[in-house]
């Protein structure tokens, strides 16, 4: 079941341009807390951050989501906490932004809209962006990922994207 609580309090200093300078469509990068906090991807409310995975995706109707995903230290175990930036058909300025939450955090987090789902889902995404395991790299590409069993989000709309080209 997809996550479908979300907040945009926050909305992080990159504008589109600086994010595909940060990290190009389809590709992921795993960046330091401090360089993290340092670009403005992370609330500086957020604490015990230990790294960030930031990634891309990339669709055929020129929708795009750039993700990064918090990887925090909650006592043993660590949460991730994917904010996310859309950008639709080819425009410059993000339509939807915010921070995925497993959970409703009264006062703090919305529900998103079947309209707002239908956006994400055309950026080739889902809103359920997870690591499975560390990359064994730095920087690669989602498909690597997706092979290796190490992220989950993109797996259905790759599937479909890859049954609409069947079809062709």
């Amino acid at each position: 079941m997809a996550k479908n609580k979300f907040s945009n309090s926050f909305k992080a200093t990159p504008n589109k341009e600086e994010w595909n300078e940060i990290c190009p469509p389809m590709e992921y990068r795993i960046i330091s807390a401090t360089d993290a906090y340092s670009l403005g991807i992370v609330p500086t409310g957020l604490t015990n951050i230990n790294s960030v995975a930031i990634g891309a995706s990339g669709s055929t109707d020129n929708t795009i989501m750039y993700f990064a995903n918090y990887f925090r230290v909650d006592g043993t175990e660590i949460d991730q906490e994917p904010y996310f930036e859309l950008y639709e058909s080819g425009s410059t300025q993000s339509s939807l932004y915010g921070i995925f939450h497993h959970a409703n955090f009264e006062g703090r987090t919305e529900t998103l809209n079947v309209s707002e789902l239908s956006k994400i889902s055309a950026s080739g995404s889902t809103t359920d962006i997870q690591f499975t395991a560390k990359p064994d790299n730095n920087a690669g590409t989602l498909e690597e990922l997706r092979k290796q069993g190490k992220i989950s989000g993109f797996e259905y709309t790759w599937k479909q994207g890859m049954k609409k080209n069947d079809t062709k």
